[in-house]
C-alpha cells in the first residue's frame, strides 16, 4: 500500500517549529509529499514470507495499526535468520529514505531489535535499530530511522536481519528533495573535529561477516558526522584481525574456546581470510571513501590472557618468549611483555611496518590497554643500574628513578617508531609525514609513573595527537573516574602543533544532557575536538534514553548545539505509538500477566 498524505495534519507529534536532528524527515521542505509504503507484503521474494504460524527462515507478515493508518509489517525473532527481501520503489528523483521500526517486547520489558537496510545499487548495508522504550501498558512504538539520501531511479530497498536481533519493520518512507537539499544532506560535516576508535573485535563477532561489504557495514552511517579521524585498533599488541606475517590472530590454532562468542570470532576471521578478505585493508578503504584520517592503533598490553582466555588471546610471540615477560619485584611473572627488552620493541616495530603497507595517516598506542609496560625484569634492572648505579629492586615503588628509567625506555620506543615512520614514508615516496597518536592517562602523575614522558615527547616531535583515556587500571581511574587534568595537558602542549582530545566512552556517557554539557565545556575550554571510544551506528544510550546515541556522539563538534541541548534536551526522533500489533489491540489490560 502506497499513500501520499499531509504529514502536518495526520502524523502525531509533528511540530514545524521544533528542532530536529540532521536528516529527520520533518526537516525537509516537501515532507508533506512523502510516500509511505505500508504494505510490506509486497516485498520479494514471496517465498521468504509467511502468515500464520512462524517458521525458521521466514519473515512473518503481521498486521499493525496506529491512530491514523494501518499496514502489514515484517516480523522476525532473534534466531529466525530469514533471507534478505527487497521492496521495489517506483519513485524517481532525489529522495530521503527511511525505515519505520517498531520496538520489540521481551514479553514484559523492552527487547533488543535491529535490521540492516540498503538500496539495491548500494554495496553496503546500514545497521539500524529502534531505541525507544515501551510506552505505558507495554505499548509498542515505531521509530523512524534514516537510511540514506539518493537519486531514485528504479532501485529496490533491501532489508536483511541483524544477527541475533528481533525486528518488526512497519514501513518504508521516501521524501522528495530538491537538488540543493540533497547536496546539503550528502555534504560532509563542516566540523569534522572528533576522533572515533574502533576495536578489532566487536565489528566481527556479533555479525559473522564473510565478505568485505559485510565488514564495511561497521562504518556506514558515520558519513556526515563530526568524526574526522578513525583510530582503528587491530586487536592487541601483536594480536591482529588480519592475515599477518608477524603477528597472531586471536584464537589462531585453537580448537576449544571458552564460549561460542570467541569461537565465532576466530572462525569468522578464518572464513574472511579464505575468501581473500583483508580486514585491515577493508577498514582503511572505508576511511578513505569517507575522507577521514585513518590511524592504526595497538593496545600495548594486549599479548595473552589467563584462563579461560589462554587460547583465545594467544600471541605466539608471547608464548615463545617467556624470558621477556614483565616480572614483579618478588619474582612473580605476569601476562605482559617488557618494553625494556629490545626484541619486544623490535617485534612491535615490525607489526607497525606491516600495517604501514595500507598507508594510513598515522599509527599509535592506546596505553590504557594496558599496564604494566615494564616491571623489575632483568632488562629493566640492567637499564636502571646503568642509569642510576643502584638496584631497582631495592628502591621504593614511587622512587622517581624508576619513573625516569621507564621514561627512557619508552622514549627509545617512540623514537624507534618515529624512525620507522620516516624511513617508510621516504621509501613509499610519501610527501605527508606519518603521525603518531597516543591514548594517554588522566593526570600527570599517572603518565609519569608509567614512563609516558609526554612533555619530552612533544618537544622531540614523537607525538602528534593525544586522547586522554582516563579509564585505565593501575592509574587514578580507580579513585576519580572521568576526572582529566586538562590544565596539565594545555601546559605541556601550549605553543606546539600537538592536539589533545578529551575522551568519552560511547557506551558509558552518562545522561545525554550531561554528555552535551561536558563536551561543550571542553570545546569552550579550547579542546580541538572530542575523542569517542568505540561508537557504533546502531547503538542507543546506555541509560535507556530515547533515540540513537550517534545522533549526539556524531555531533560533538557543534558547541552551540551541545550547549542548547544541555539545557533543553535533545531533539526527539519521529515516532508513532501503535494501537494494534498482530492480535494485540493495545489497552490498559496488557497481556502476559498470567504466567
Amino acid at each position: 500500500m502506497m499513500r501520499h498524505f499531509l504529514l502536518a495534519l495526520l502524523l502525531p507529534g509533528f511540530l514545524p517549529a521544533a528542532e530536529f536532528f540532521k536528516n529527520d524527515s520533518r526537516s525537509f521542505v516537501q515532507c508533506t509529499q512523502a510516500t509511505l509504503h505500508l504494505d510490506l507484503a509486497k516485498v520479494e521474494p514471496a517465498s521468504a514470507l509467511i502468515t500464520g504460524k512462524r517458521q525458521k527462515g521466514k519473515w512473518k507478515l503481521i498486521p499493525f495499526e496506529t491512530a491514523d493508518w494501518k499496514g502489514s509489517a515484517l516480523s522476525i525473532y532473534s534466531a529466525t535468520n530469514p533471507p534478505p527481501v527487497r521492496l521495489p520503489l517506483a519513485e524517481r528523483g532525489w529522495h530521503a529514505v527511511y525505515v519505520g521500526l517498531a520496538t520489540t517486547s521481551g514479553g514484559f520489558t523492552i527487547g533488543g531489535n535491529g535490521i540492516r537496510a540498503k538500496l539495491s545499487d548500494e554495496p553496503v548495508f546500514k545497521r539500524m535499530a529502534n531505541h525507544l522504550p515501551l510506552l505505558p501498558n507495554r505499548r509498542a512504538v515505531i521509530q523512524e530511522c534514516f537510511l540514506t539520501v539518493a537519486e531514485l531511479k528504479g532501485q529496490s530497498l533491501e532489508i536483511a536481519p541483524l544477527p541475533g536481533m528481533a525486528a518488526t519493520v512497519c514501513y518504508v518512507k521516501t521524501v522528495p528533495l530538491s537538488e540543493a537539499e540533497a547536496k546539503a544532506a550528502l555534504a560532509p560535516s563542516p566540523q569534522r573535529s572528533s576522533i572515533a576508535t574502533f576495536d578489532g573485535h566487536s565489528w566481527i563477532w556479533p555479525f559473522r561477516p564473510t565478505t568485505a561489504a559485510e565488514l564495511a557495514e561497521e562504518f556506514r552511517g558515520f558519513e556526515g558526522t563530526d568524526v574526522g579521524k578513525w583510530w582503528f585498533q587491530v586487536g592487541g599488541a601483536d594480536l591482529v584481525c588480519y592475515p599477518s606475517r608477524v603477528g597472531t590472530y586471536p584464537g589462531q590454532g585453537t580448537e576449544d574456546f571458552p564460549s561460542g562468542t570467541y569461537a565465532i570470532y576466530t572462525k569468522t576471521l578464518e572464513t574472511l581470510f579464505r575468501n581473500g578478505v583483508h580486514p585491515l585493508k577493508v577498514a582503511r578503504e572505508a576511511a578513505r571513501a569517507q575522507g577521514v584520517e585513518f590511524h592504526v592503533m595497538l593496545r600495548p598490553g594486549g599479548w595473552a590472557g589467563s584462563m579461560p582466555y589462554e587460547e583465545t588471546f594467544n600471541s605466539r610471540f608471547f608464548h615463545e618468549h617467556p624470558e621477556w615477560r614483565c616480572i614483579d619485584r618478588d619474582g612473580t611473572p605476569t601476562f605482559y611483555l617488557s618494553y625494556a627488552e629490545t626484541e619486544v620493541r623490535r617485534h612491535l616495530v615490525e607489526i607497525l611496518r606491516e600495517a604501514l603497507e595500507v598507508q594510513p595517516e598515522g599509527v599509535g598506542f592506546l596505553f590504557n590497554r594496558g599496564l604494566p609496560l615494564m616491571l623489575w625484569e632483568q632488562a629493566f634492572c640492567e637499564r636502571f643500574q646503568s642509569m642510576h648505579g643502584a638496584d631497582a629492586r631495592g628502591v621504593g615503588e614511587d622512587d622517581p628513578r624508576l619513573q625516569a628509567t621507564r621514561a627512557a625506555v619508552m622514549t627509545d620506543f617512540l623514537q624507534e617508531v618515529r624512525t620507522l615512520l620516516d624511513e617508510t614514508a621516504a621509501r613509499q615516496g610519501r610527501q605527508q609525514r606519518y603521525k603518531i597518536s597516543l591514548g594517554t592517562f588522566a593526570k600527570e602523575e599517572d603518565n609519569r609513573r608509567w614512563g609516558l614522558d609526554l612533555e619530552n615527547w612533544i618537544r622531540r616531535g614523537l607525538v602528534d595527537e593525544m586522547a586522554t583515556t582516563w579509564f585505565a587500571y593501575h592509574t587514578s581511574f580507580d579513585k576519580s573516574p572521568g576526572q582529566v587534568d586538562l590544565e596539565y595537558y594545555r601546559r605541556i602542549s601550549e605553543g606546539t602543533k600537538v592536539r589533545v582530545y578529551p575522551m568519552v566512552i560511547a557506551w558509558k556517557t552518562g545522561k545525554p544532557k550531561e554528555l552535551c554539557q561536558k563536551a561543550a565545556d571542553w570545546l569552550s575550554g579550547g579542546a580541538p575536538g572530542i575523542a569517542i571510544w568505540d561508537p557504533q551506528v546502531h547503538k542507543g544510550w546506555a541509560d535507556g534514553s530515547p533515540g540513537s546515541a550517534l545522533d549526539v556522539l556524531g555531533h560533538l563538534g557543534h558547541r552551540e548545539d551541545l550547549q542548547r541541548w544541555a539545557k533543553q534536551g535533545m531533539p526527539a526522533p519521529l515516532s508513532y505509538p501503535l494501537t494494534r500489533l498482530d492480535d494485540n489491540p493495545f489497552s490498559r489490560w496488557f497481556p502476559n500477566t498470567g504466567f
